[in-house]
This record gives structure tokens, sequence and C-alpha cells, in this order.
């Protein structure tokens, strides 16, 4: 996944663009594709030699439209003509002091990041991005939605090195990508989501920034495109691993959540 060379291996040639069900496709210098005929098509690719040993180094996000962009939720609800970090610091600004009183008693005192994080929680429009460390719970987030605008549904698999790439890496850090990880007793579910958050400067869409990034022999930014015809069986699949509502929602939202998927899932199966 991070080379484009072939490797050989007792004999036997395995091609790093090419498995069962799955074809690596290179968009342009910096980003790549996957396409997956099938779910299946997308379990081989992880579990193909090369993925298997790259897959630490890489952080995933699922989006159930191959339109939608690698952008925060600010972004998209404002007009950030304007100066980015007066934004930035007036929506947090007015967070923290509507959450006077309503953090139970003697909270913990919080860095920026972490009100970030617990604001991203709770519904607030923020600069960050969650992105998990699972593919599988990209994967889920990608087909458990009503979304059928495109065929696809789309996993996006982040390189955590990116910023050692020769085009940003004399930058100054404040240009850089931040993987940030809070430390939140307030947030299960980033927890349970094994979650991460990211953020770029000035709120940037990724694969703008990625425009910086000059081709080497990482794979930095890919697109893995799963057709939405195999939503079902992708999520019965997942439920199988225990990843689910169920699992990544440790609250009444997620039983609620379970709940109605067994019975819509079951109805499907009388159906049948």
């Amino acid at each position: 996944m991070a080379s484009a060379k072939k490797e050989e291996q007792n004999t036997e040639v395995i091609d790093p663009y090419k498995g069962n069900g799955w074809e690596l496709k290179e968009n342009d210098p910096i980003i790549y594709d996957v396409i997956c005929e099938s779910w299946n098509g997308f379990l081989d690719f992880f579990h193909h030699e090369n993925a298997l040993r790259q897959n630490n180094g890489y952080v995933f996000r699922g989006h159930a439209s191959e339109n939608w962009k690698l952008e925060p939720t600010l972004k998209r609800k404002i007009n950030v003509d304007g100066d980015v970090k007066d934004i930035e610091k007036n929506i947090l600004d007015n967070f923290k002091k509507y959450c006077l009183g309503r953090r139970g008693h003697n909270p913990p005192n919080l860095s920026e990041s972490e009100w970030w994080a617990l604001g991203q929680h709770f519904g607030l429009d923020t600069p960050l991005l969650d992105w998990s460390d699972s593919p599988y719970v990209a994967a889920f987030f990608a087909f458990n939605s009503e979304n059928t605008e495109t065929k696809n549904v789309v996993v996006w698999l982040l390189s955590k090195k990116i910023n050692n790439n020769k085009g940003v890496k004399n930058f100054k850090s404040e240009h850089h990508v931040e993987f940030l990880r809070p430390y939140l007793d307030e947030n299960a579910r980033l927890i349970n989501q094994r979650g991460l958050f990211v953020r770029t400067p000035d709120m940037e869409c990724i694969t703008e920034w990625a425009e910086k990034l000059e081709p080497d022999e990482t794979i930095h930014l890919t697109r893995i495109l799963i057709p939405r015809s195999e939503k079902d069986f992708a999520l019965d699949s997942l439920d199988k691993m225990n990843i689910n509502d169920f699992t990544l929602f440790p609250d009444v939202s997620g039983s609620a959540k379970y709940a109605n998927y067994i019975v819509s899932r079951d109805n499907k199966e009388k159906d049948t």
C-alpha cells in the first residue's frame, strides 16, 4: 500500500495494485482510488499483505457519498471570507460560556483541543473532522446512512506521516495537518469508535491542502469506493465483528438505534 513496487515472496509475485475484488488506481500523483467490486473486496484489500503491514500508519473516515468533501462542519456552515481564527474563537468562547454549570461538579480544566472535541461530541460546529484508527468503523459510518446520491460509499485513508512529505515538511507547524487525540471522560463514544480528530490550517479541505504534497513512495490519501448495493451485507458483516450502533454509541441513543436495526433486519429476512 505504501509502495508501488511488486514484491516477491516464496516465488509468488504479490501485485500491490490488485487483489480479490479490488484494484488500486492512481487518480493523480497524490490521491489514489481503490475500486472494490463488493464488500468482500473491501475486506480482501485490508487483508492484503501490503495493507496488513501498513494499516497502523493510517487513519480512516467514512462518507456516505462520493460528493462529500473532507472539510469540517464549521467550514460548511459559515462564510469563511473573514478571519478564520476570529470565527473559531467566537464560537468556542460562546460554547464555553453556555457550558457553565452543565458539566457537573468540579469539572476538569480542558485544553482548546479538548473543548473542541467536547463540542464536536455534543453537536457544536467545529474545525475538526472525525477519523478512526479502524477502517471497519469508518465503513460502518459510510454505510449506516440513508443517503443514496452516489452509487458508491467511500472510506478515506489518510497517512499519519503526511506532514513528512517534502512538499510540507519545511513549512511552519501551523501549516501542517494536526492529529488530535483528546483525553476526555465526557466522550465515551470517542473511545469506542477508536476515534481521533484531524484539523487542517484555516479549515482547508484536506484534498485541497494535499495539493501541496510532492509525489513520493508513500500513498498519503486514498478513496476506497464500495458499492452502496452492499449496504445490508456490509452492516450485517460489521455487526458480527461487534461494530454497530450498540457498541459505537455506549449510551441510550445507541441502544435505541441498535434496537431499530435489529427489527429492520429481521423484517427484511422475513420478506426474503
